[in-house]
Parts: C-alpha cells; sequence; structure tokens
C-alpha cells in the first residue's frame, strides 16, 4: 500500500490538527488563526481516491541519476537555480545524457504555491496571503510570478551554451525546468491546508473541500499530485532510488 486509507480527522486528535495546519500558515496568519476548527473534509487520499499510475512510474523509471529536490519555501527561482545547476553539471559536466536523468522537485507546505497558476493565485490572492510581490509591479502578486518563461516564450532559445544569458540555463522561470523534463510533485495535505486558510483569510462562503477541489483544477500542466509529500519523499528514496536534497 502507498498510502493508507484514512481521513485527517481519523488521523490526528483536533489539538494536534491545529497545530498541523498553523505549521503551514505565514507566521502572521497563526497570531490571527489561533484555533482552527476540524475539516470536514478528508485531508488524506484513500487509494480509492487517486491515481497512483503517475506517481508508480517515477518510481520504477530506469534512470542512471534519479535526483529529488525537497522545497518548503515558495521561492521558485532558488528551486530554478539548484535544479538548472544539476542538469547541466550532469549532463556537460559528467557527461551523462539528458535522457538518463530524471529530476523530481517535490513541494511542499508553503512552497505547494508554485503548482498553482495564474487564475488561482489571483482568485486566492496568494500575493497578498503570503507576503510575495510581483517584480513587474512591486505590489502583491496576482499571478504565478515564478511560472511563464520570459527568456524564451515559445520554446525557442537563442542560444544552446550554458555560459551565454540567453540559453535554457539562464532561464529562471518554471516552464524551463519542466522544458528540462522536470517533473513537479504537489501535495494534497498542503493542498488542503492552503484551501483552509484562503476561506478564513478572505471569508468565503465556499466550504475548504470545494476550494482545495478547486486548486486542484488549477494545476500547472503536468504537475503530478500526491497524497501527502512526507509520505511520497521516502517512497521516491527507498523505492524509486532517488537521491534526496532538501533546498
Amino acid at each position: 500500500m502507498l498510502i493508507p486509507g484514512v481521513t485527517r480527522r481519523k488521523f490526528l486528535s483536533a489539538a494536534a490538527f491545529g497545530s498541523a495546519v498553523l505549521g503551514l500558515l505565514p507566521r502572521r496568519a497563526q497570531a490571527e488563526a489561533p484555533n482552527v476548527p476540524e475539516p470536514e473534509s478528508d485531508w488524506f487520499y484513500s487509494q480509492s481516491e487517486w491515481n497512483p499510475a503517475p506517481f508508480t512510474a517515477l518510481l520504477r523509471a530506469r534512470r542512471t541519476i534519479k535526483q529529488l529536490f525537497d522545497m518548503t519555501a515558495p521561492d521558485g527561482e532558488m528551486l530554478t537555480d539548484h535544479i538548472h545547476n544539476a542538469l547541466t553539471g550532469l549532463e556537460r559536466g559528467f557527461g551523462i545524457p539528458k535522457d538518463k536523468i530524471l529530476v523530481v522537485a517535490a513541494l511542499r507546505s508553503h512552497a505547494t504555491l508554485l503548482n498553482f497558476d495564474d487564475d488561482a493565485w489571483k482568485k486566492y490572492q496568494f500575493g497578498v496571503g503570503y507576503g510575495i510581490n510581483d517584480p513587474k509591479t512591486d505590489k502583491p502578486a496576482e499571478r504565478n510570478i515564478y511560472y511563464a518563461s520570459i527568456l524564451a516564450p515559445d520554446g525557442k532559445y537563442a542560444s544552446d551554451d550554458p555560459n551565454d544569458p540567453r540559453s535554457i540555463e539562464s532561464d529562471s522561470s518554471l516552464q524551463a525546468i519542466q522544458r528540462r523534463g522536470v517533473q513537479m510533485l504537489c501535495c494534497h495535505m498542503a493542498t488542503e491546508a492552503i484551501a483552509h486558510y484562503a476561506v478564513k483569510r478572505l471569508k468565503l462562503q465556499a466550504s475548504p473541500e470545494t476550494v482545495a477541489q478547486d486548486l486542484l483544477a488549477h494545476l500547472l500542466p503536468g504537475v503530478i499530485v500526491v497524497p501527502s509529500m512526507v509520505s511520497a519523499i521516502p517512497l521516491l528514496e527507498k523505492k524509486g532510488d532517488f537521491a534526496y536534497l532538501r533546498l
């Protein structure tokens, strides 16, 4: 079994639940939410509620190098910089072919925000809620500022020299690392926490479960959802032979 068929309600006591949710909220929000109510929804997917096939394919993939980046901060540039360095070093420094490398970005806690599209960022005001400003406006971001490539919107780069600022290695967007074959993962449990925080912060009439489902409908292309990232990571390490790196 990959994930036991339990609900968040069965898994934690009410007090532990509150602590877990608060740990996923920005610090300034924690002071505003001392008592987080127990949810009416399931926080963990049971085996019948999610499709494990894409994740299982990662575990079974045959590659010379399989690397896992564990990320909790919503800093897309730091993520892409490290991944570009890893990929370019492996390909050009150690001579490992691109098709023999598999990199996974395990995005959990606040880094889960990186998985959502512009519509979700604007609708749920992630910029305001998590203190992320848009460099174009110097105001709270109403779009996923880390996703779209500015350097090569059409995917065509002016140079393939990694030392050239016009190459993909200099593209700090999430789109760029996806183009290099990186697989991004989204934590369902963290998504539920983000949904609960959005309902409280924005005083929404929608239920947290409705918001969570809406967020999952606004994932970036190609993102794989896992029930719990802290459960997925050891599986990737032990069963998938991924080398672990915490950012």
